[in-house]
């Protein structure tokens, strides 16, 4: 037995890699390029394994996951490379099976017993593990078309009842699946190969497959309208279906138990005949598993029928067109039938077809190009890396290739293993070979030099679509056997010489290509001098190479008669061989052949120096061979184009730069390529500098609006970040970053610590116990910058600190009680307990958004700790509440951990994190205390925070993206895309607060949507809104329907919804005849119970939500009368009832009395008494839904009545109520003054409430000072984050009166009055004073709220609440990173978070729901303008921001964007920033969002070469000339390509150095400092100048002189031909010298039988002068360049112009020299000013000297 593992899968992705599948007895491994990945054991006790192959299946669109697919008999096992693992149930037995590109193909197994399998599909896809099986279609050329575009097709089950537009189903029960093949260089071609049992022919089908959405479940879009009326399977719900278990590596399986929904299947099931129902119970496969349609055969041809027929609204996913049948017939079909996808030689698909030993291949057409026997095969990647070839396996057991199958097969010569029987799989090049004893593992790739696949790429635009591919055939055939990869150029250039290889026999050309090669002479020679030029461009290219293509060139252009393109090429550089004429034919002979202009022939080198031409043209590239040759059959071949890539690129950067044209389209080519810097790294160092000068000097130019692939590749990435959506600045942290966040803030450092360190740990630890805050390097930022001057902010985090000990200077007596309640100690600790647990709420503020998230464990709550140390006691005395008093303090702290994440790492957290928090359930049988009990209790108050902190966090989308979603969509956030189930498994707890908390997190967090969904959720809570008989949600607690309802107010916030306007009306109406009930209306104590006057409350409130400032403006809600509604229900003489009541309480109390007065009237419910639920939410109603319309008549329905007797019977509160909202109407007229403060205040209550002499009675009194409150709230919600200084001086001027009336002694019943009314007054007026300057931490209104955090008996729960809060909003998220919006939808928010009357003790929720204190959340925003480095994501330091203006560094408060056009930024060691916002609103929207500007590091491109490299460059250059002219006798012609090419490259820097796209401008002068503050132009002119000289001076021997002569003659002697080459190379390389037919009709004067003996007397008289006047001027430039500005200014124009003055000069030159002459700071003053000519550069400069002296 053998028990070796098996082969049984295998998969070449080029993304990942080879993957393996080996079986191995009932275990299955999976491996990677031989690299274990993970295994699979089958146990016995499941089903057999029928098939196991590899298959992809997309994830996100275009983004395809390598799967592994394990057939059970009735189940399908899905593996994902990434870890996901899907169990699918089978709806059918399956025969065979074959993976797509995407998906699989699945033949249904047919049965003997099969009546009616014609009606019934065989054939199905598997789109994804998520989707359902489904049908193919039969497509025909009609429906293609459709098909093709990704129209939507429907499926109809026959011909008979298709209707318009559908096509039928492929249900042929003759067709035999067999394989599938597509191709692996990309490209949507799918071929399917099959055998038609009734034609006994193989058939070829094409598979298109219709785009789908990534892991879509089914298509939900509009069906067919002509099919409406059926209700179809494929109608159903993908939510609804339960398809399949899903495992994950990071969760358990879960499987639901919910029953599929059949509906649809139970009408299908009633019109079924009788016997079917027994039929499927004996089936051992369910008709209906995880929602998918069983296709069993069954004696039932109804049932069929009538699941066809509800499938006519099914869409056609894949569908099949027959394109290839077989010639003759078979009988059987054959065991070897195959198919694959490879690729001609012109990267057009060719279908090869295996069957019954012999191989077909097919073109696009389907028609046959090629039929050759053989015993397997197989598409390999042999000769060309992206594409295949066809590899065969001969009769006879040998391998053999046929490049693009379309050619004879070649036979591979290499030691490959004999008796080869089939190729088994193929991964890249490499192939497993199965022979009689074992399985082989070769390679069969051909090496090919890159400069020999160039040269015969070229060919393909010169060569016909017949020749080409024989010459590619014998080129391979040639490499074959060519043992080094150097000697290919040689042996391929004889090849194309001589037609033929001596060593080679099947290397032999064809007489087509050969005839080809010589009438398209000219086309090859254009051909192979582009593919000179792009190598010589190259870095990794030897000029032993270049040398031999040059000789070749030479005796091409001979042999075909090519003489001036032969002479040409000699001037470019290239030396002939020895032997030059090795055929024998005479030149005179070819010269009087067809010759062709050597104008063709281009050369880079002269079209770069033509550039001065106005009309210059681009560079020709290699198609453009067709039209100037008139080549009409040539076909390019397959990356062609590529071969000259290089050349094609640096020609049009040349091209722009010289024409000076847009500069972004300099780098736009090069920058679109994939891999933009691999490319210019193979370019020769030299050119690499000139990209990177470019580069360089583009940075200081490009614009916002350049394509981003420029930016990108320029370097400009903060440009990027300005203006891209999809930029997070999350993931700039460096690694450093991340490893310090990883040691999560401990010490690395190895060396001990002494005594004192370990001591002052031990007390620091004991000091602060478990309370821990890691702030998150952003926060750490923004606080050091801002407090690290003074300790305010540890000294706020000491007040607000949950979990430290207080101590307290009261002493304790050995003989005190600790029981008694009158005692000291729990006085004191009751006290304490107001204060401590009132902390989590500043908490929430101190934290906001500054923690780093660890998704990898739960979240850590902090719970507080009342805690003492009296004096005399080392021990802290601890307090313990009763279980009712912690629930809300520790739902607050568990909101404060939520809340204290930051918000970007929530929102890529996945909602199963959720659950990672949840409380572990207790352990009753070992809980006999009930300790375990109290604590889950706890612990799932604090978990019912989290959860509202969890939605308070989550980010809007309209935050993170334009408004392009849907408005169903939701924002980020774990709470965001929770399961329906994971929020029934909260609801189903009947918790109260974690109901309230999941209520309002999900509709926060789907906030102003409309979500269906959490809609659905918010409305089942609402009693009013359940149909009759919902008795059981009925007893739902009062703050449970309120959050429900103002639930839906946040998810329809700003909607203007109709529906649930008429909803929320409606329930204030109802609410307002309904008696208050105070008392709990369930069995049990529900921390989460309130009163209607709550449910009242949050009506008024949803509603104003709902329609929030839209006014009379809406027009759908016009017929509702909004205004007269609420009016008729705000009552004019509500708190009568409590007026009269507190009249008949006593006054008649002694001073010892007064302090437990003002605690009962602090205690005591106002409205206790009252029969009716009061008007505040209608009120509330009418402030929201016209908040800043500014209305004046819904201002005047809020107004107070005038006379003092209906004022003074008026509550308080409501004054204060009716006065907000009526402020909040009138938005605009705010101002912040005192003066119009006091404009606000009844002209009864007119007083100052501090003068000594009072005049108010005490009940005017006190509507004084709730009206100032009120009004102060008003100006702080509109001036909220904006740190307006008037506004927040007029608040804290009234804070302190206010502060003074409750702080002076109550003497009486009303003085006591009056100082609870103050002191409630001060809780607002500190919500006040905070809001203006939100997160500034203003240290002025810190000392006023520090001085209110005392713990004493006249600060209660509430008081200490307004003030911590106000303290943390004084310092929201540590400070300086966060603010308050004031938009409008913020300041309603607000109003309700900090609802003016706070709770007077823990449980306190009768008006207003504690939970709701969170909701300023919502309107955090950043407060500062922040620069920071785009590489890093750190501050930058020192960055100085322009606004018009005005200059600030920062961090800076955000300014108001409307005011401003652009935005400058300059920060040391970045490059300056200039955003454009007054033309880009994308960039405007994108930064008041996110009030964050990104600067990009000025360092030099990243790996190109250095201003030393290019520097060394030049030197080399210059010494290879000097060594050329010593020995140019006995020239090495490699070295002489070298140094021509050397030479000519210099000659195009010179002249590109001097264009003025790359010369520094007036407004970024600090361009030369991005060049290692070196001038590169400068070191090129003059290398270039002593170049010149050198070869000038060569030019004035006579023997050179007598050489040039000869060679414009024609006359050049043979036995000296190499080296008078190389000095003629040379001399044309370096001078503007004449054509030799140029120069012929110079001299043509002197007969041409004379020339030769009068050379030198000729040269002298017509040449020398040309040059000698080109030396005089060079000597000219030298001295100028050389010449600098030692004194005056004056002094140096007389010398330059006493140079200059020598002979005619270019201006341009002129000035460009004179410039760089001059001193710093004149040069500064004169590239300024921009001037143009040298005579106004002088005048400038002079200018410059006469203001320097004056």
């Amino acid at each position: 037995m053998d028990r070796r593992p098996r082969l049984v899968a295998v998969l070449d992705d080029t993304a990942t890699g080879c993957h393996r599948a080996q079986l191995h007895n009932t275990t299955i491994s999976w491996s990677v390029n031989g690299r274990f990945v993970r295994s699979f054991r089958m146990s016995e006790t499941k089903p057999t394994i029928e098939h196991v192959l590899f298959a992809r299946f997309a994830t996100e669109p275009n983004v395809p996951v390598v799967s592994l697919c394990i057939f059970g008999i009735d189940t399908l096992n899905i593996y994902y490379y990434s870890g996901e693992s899907f169990l699918v149930a089978l709806p059918f037995a399956v025969a065979r099976v074959c993976s797509l590109q995407q998906g699989l193909l699945v033949q249904r197994q047919a049965t003997e017993s099969l009546v009616f399998g014609s009606s019934l599909p065989s054939l199905f896809s598997l789109q994804s593990p998520r989707s359902e099986f489904t049908m193919l279609g039969l497509g025909h050329l009609p429906d293609m078309d459709r098909v093709t575009r990704n129209q939507h097709v429907m499926l109809s089950p026959t011909p008979s009842r298709a209707t318009s537009g559908a096509i039928p189903v492929f249900n042929d029960p003759n067709i035999e699946l067999l394989d599938t093949a597509s191709s692996r260089s990309g490209g949507s071609a799918q071929y399917v190969l099959c055998w038609d049992s009734s034609a006994r022919r193989h058939l070829v089908y094409q598979c298109i497959v219709i785009d789908q959405p990534a892991d879509s479940a089914d298509y939900t879009g509009d069906p067919d309208p002509s099919l409406s009326q059926f209700s179809g399977i494929s109608q159903l719900s993908s939510a609804s279906r339960p398809r399949m278990a899903r495992q994950t590596s990071l969760s358990v399986q879960r499987r639901t138990s919910a029953a599929p929904p059949i509906g649809p299947l139970a009408a299908a099931a009633s019109r079924r005949k009788s016997g079917f129902t027994s039929a499927v119970k004996n089936d051992r496969r369910s008709s209906i598993m995880f929602g998918r349609v069983s296709f069993n055969d069954s004696p039932a041809p109804s049932y069929a029928a009538d699941i066809f027929y509800e499938q006519r609204q099914m869409r056609a996913q894949v569908v099949l067109q027959l394109c290839w049948t077989e010639r003759r017939q078979r009988d059987e079909p054959c065991a070897d039938a195959r198919i694959c996808v490879v690729q001609s030689v012109v990267g057009s698909n060719v279908l090869c077809l295996m069957a019954g030993g012999t191989v077909v291949t097919l073109d696009a057409a389907f028609e046959e190009i090629m039929r050759c026997p053989a015993a397997s095969m197989a598409p390999v990647r042999a000769t060309r890396p992206d594409m295949d070839d066809l590899l065969l396996v001969s009769s006879a057991g040998n391998l053999q290739l046929a490049p693009g199958g379309t050619i004879k097969p070649l036979p591979l010569q290499r030691n490959y293993p004999p008796n080869i029987l089939r190729v088994v799989y193929t991964q890249s090049s490499k192939v497993a070979l199965e022979t009689s004893g074992h399985t082989a593992e070769v390679s069969v790739q051909v090496p090919i030099l890159p400069l020999a696949r160039s040269l015969v790429a070229s060919l393909s635009f010169v060569l016909s679509q017949t020749a080409y591919p024989l010459l590619w055939r014998a080129a391979i055939a040639l490499f074959m056997h060519c043992k080094a990869q150097d000697d290919q150029v040689g042996r391929l250039l004889s090849l194309l010489l001589h037609g033929s290889d001596k060593r080679v026999a099947s290397a032999a050309l064809p007489a087509r290509v050969k005839a080809e090669l010589r009438d398209r002479a000219s086309a090859v020679l254009f051909a192979f001098r582009m593919v000179y030029e792009d190598t010589a461009l190259q870095k990794s290219e030897t000029f032993e190479h270049l040398s031999a293509l040059g000789q070749f060139m030479l005796q091409f252009s001979l042999h075909t008669g090519q003489t001036r393109v032969h002479q040409a090429l000699v001037r470019a550089g290239m030396v002939p061989a020895a032997t030059v004429d090795a055929v024998g034919i005479s030149v005179k002979t070819r010269q009087r052949s067809a010759d062709s202009d050597a104008a063709v022939v281009p050369s880079l080198t002269k079209w770069a120096l033509s550039a001065a031409d106005s009309q210059m043209q681009s560079f020709p590239t290699l198609d453009h061979i067709g039209n100037l040759f008139g080549i009409t059959d040539a076909e390019p071949a397959a990356g062609a184009r590529d071969s000259t890539k290089l050349l094609n690129i640096t020609s049009n950067m040349l091209y722009q730069l010289m024409i000076e044209r847009d500069t972004a389209l300099v780098l736009r080519q090069l920058a679109n390529d994939k891999d933009p810097m691999r490319l210019i790294c193979q370019l020769s160092t030299d050119m690499q500098w000139l990209v990177h000068s470019v580069i360089e000097t583009m940075k200081l130019r490009c614009i916002s609006s350049w394509p981003l692939s420029v930016l990108a590749l320029i370097g400009r990435h903060d440009m990027i970040a300005n203006t891209n959506e999809n930029f997070d600045g999350n993931d700039l942290a460096t690694s450093g970053q991340a490893y310090e966040s990883a040691l999560g803030g401990v010490s690395t450092s190895t060396e001990p610590k002494s005594i004192t360190e370990l001591c002052e740990q031990v007390l620091e630890s004991s000091r602060t116990e478990t309370e821990t805050w890691e702030q998150s390097s952003k926060a750490q930022e923004f606080s050091t910058v801002a407090f690290s001057r003074d300790l305010r902010l540890e000294e706020v985090e000491r007040l607000l600190n949950m979990r430290a000990p207080t101590f307290t200077a009261i002493s304790l007596g050995e003989s005190s009680d600790p029981d008694d309640p009158n005692g000291p100690r729990l006085q004191f600790l009751t006290h304490l307990a107001q204060r401590v647990l009132a902390l989590p709420l500043s908490q929430a503020l101190l934290r906001y958004s500054s923690q780093q998230l660890k998704p990898q464990s739960s979240l850590p709550i902090i719970y507080p700790k009342v805690a003492a140390r009296f004096r005399g006691h080392k021990t802290d005395i601890t307090w313990t509440p009763g279980e009712a008093e912690m629930n809300w303090p520790l739902f607050h702290s568990g909101v404060a951990a939520a809340l204290s994440v930051e918000r970007d790492q929530l929102c890529s957290v996945h909602s199963s994190w959720v659950l990672l928090n949840w409380p572990s359930e207790p352990d009753d049988s070992n809980d006999s205390t009930g300790s375990a009990a109290r604590e889950f209790d706890a612990a799932m108050a604090s978990h019912a925070g989290f959860l509202l902190g969890m939605g308070l966090l989550s980010v809007d989308k309209s935050e993170s993206s334009e408004g392009s979603a849907s408005k169903q969509d939701a924002g980020r956030g774990p709470l965001c895309n929770m399961p329906p189930w994971q929020a029934f498994k909260y609801l189903s707890k009947r918790h109260g607060l974690t109901s309230i908390a999941l209520l309002l997190g999900c509709a926060c967090a789907h906030r102003g949507t409309m979500n269906s969904s959490v809609s659905k959720i918010l409305s089942l809570h609402i009693p009013n809104l359940l149909p009759p008989g919902s008795s059981e949600l009925m007893l739902l607690s009062y703050g449970t329907q309120a959050s429900a309802l103002l639930g839906l107010g946040l998810l329809y916030m700003q909607s203007q919804n109709r529906r649930m306007v008429e909803v929320m009306l409606h329930e204030l109406e109802i609410t307002q005849g309904e008696a208050r009930d105070s008392s709990n209306r369930l069995e049990n104590s529900d921390p989460a119970e309130s009163t209607a006057e709550c449910y009242s409350l949050s009506a008024g409130f949803a509603l104003g939500l709902v329609a929030i400032g839209c006014g009379q403006s809406t027009q759908s809600l016009a017929d509702l009368k909004l205004l007269d509604a609420l009016s008729a229900l705000v009552s004019e003489s509500y708190g009568t009832a409590s007026i009269s009541m507190r009249t008949r309480v006593s006054t008649n109390r002694d001073s010892s009395q007064q302090e437990t007065v003002l605690n009962d009237f602090a205690d005591m419910d106002i409205s206790a008494e009252r029969e009716m639920v009061s008007d505040l939410g209608p009120i509330a109603a009418i402030g929201l839904v016209f908040l800043g319309t500014n209305y004046n008549l819904a201002a005047q329905r809020l107004s107070l009545p005038r006379s003092i007797p209906h004022l003074r019977v008026l509550d308080p509160f409501v004054v204060m109520w009716k006065l907000l909202m009526q402020s909040l109407i009138m938005l605009e007229d705010i101002q912040p003054t005192l003066e119009w403060i006091e404009s606000r205040i009844p002209a009864a209550c007119t007083q100052d409430p501090a003068a000594d002499n009072e005049e108010l009675t005490s009940d005017l009194l006190r509507i004084r000072l709730h009206a100032v409150a009120a009004v102060c709230f008003a100006m702080a919600l509109k001036y909220a984050g904006s740190e307006n200084a008037a506004a927040h001086a007029a608040i804290l001027h009234h804070f302190d009166a206010l502060a003074t009336v409750a702080a002076k002694p109550s003497l009486s019943y009303e003085s006591s009055l009056t100082k609870a009314a103050a002191q409630s007054c001060l809780d607002i007026m500190c919500i006040s004073a905070s809001l203006v300057v939100a997160g500034s931490g203003d240290i002025s209104t810190m000392k006023r709220l520090r001085s209110l955090h005392s713990a004493t008996g006249s600060r209660l729960y509430g008081n200490h609440m307004a003030s911590h809060m106000a303290l943390g909003l004084l310092f929201i998220g540590g400070g300086a990173q966060f603010t308050i919006s004031n938009s409008t939808a913020s300041i309603a928010l607000l109003t309700i978070a900090f609802f003016p009357r706070f709770p007077q003790h823990y449980t306190d929720n009768n008006e207003h729901l504690q939970a709701w204190r969170h909701l300023w959340a919502l309107c955090v925003v950043p407060r500062c303008l922040v620069v920071r480095d785009v590489s890093t994501g750190k501050m930058c330091k020192d960055a100085v921001v322009v606004l018009g203006n005005k200059r600030a560094v920062s961090p800076l408060l955000f300014p108001l964007l409307e005011d401003t056009s652009a935005i400058q930024v300059d920060a040391p060691g970045y490059i300056p920033l200039k955003l454009d916002i007054a033309t880009n609103s994308h960039a405007r929207e994108l930064l008041s969002r996110r009030r964050v500007l990104y600067l990009q590091p000025m360092q030099n491109a990243q790996d190109l070469a250095d201003l030393s490299q290019y520097k060394e460059w030049l030197a080399a250059t210059l010494h290879s000339v000097e060594q050329l002219i010593q020995t140019w006798h006995s020239a090495d012609p490699a070295r002489t390509i070298s140094t021509i090419q050397s030479v000519q490259r210099l000659r195009i820097y010179v002249r590109v150095s001097r264009s003025s796209s790359l010369l520094p401008n007036a407004h970024d002068s600090s361009a030369l400092a991005l060049t290692n503050n070196g001038n590169w132009a400068e070191s090129t002119f003059l290398t270039w100048l002593a170049v010149r000289k050198h070869v000038l001076g060569l030019g004035q021997l006579d023997q050179c002189r007598r050489l040039l002569t000869r060679y414009w003659t024609g006359s050049v002697s043979e036995a000296d031909e190499p080296q008078s080459y190389t000095l003629i190379a040379l001399l044309y390389a370096t001078l503007d010298l004449p054509s030799p037919a140029d120069a012929m009709a110079i001299a043509k004067q002197v007969p041409v039988a004379q020339l030769e003996i009068k050379t030198v007397k000729v040269f002298k008289e017509y040449f020398e002068p040309k040059l000698t006047v080109q030396h005089t001027k060079d000597e000219v430039l030298e001295r100028l360049c050389h010449l600098t500005q030692t004194g005056s200014v004056s002094e140096y124009v007389i010398k330059e112009v006493h140079i200059a003055g020598k002979c005619e000069m270019d201006d341009d030159e002129r000035c460009y020299s004179f410039i760089q002459g001059l001193q710093q700071e004149p040069r500064e003053y004169v590239r300024k000013r921009e001037a143009n000519g040298f005579i106004d550069v002088a005048a400038t400069a002079l200018r410059y000297e006469r203001l320097s002296d004056n």
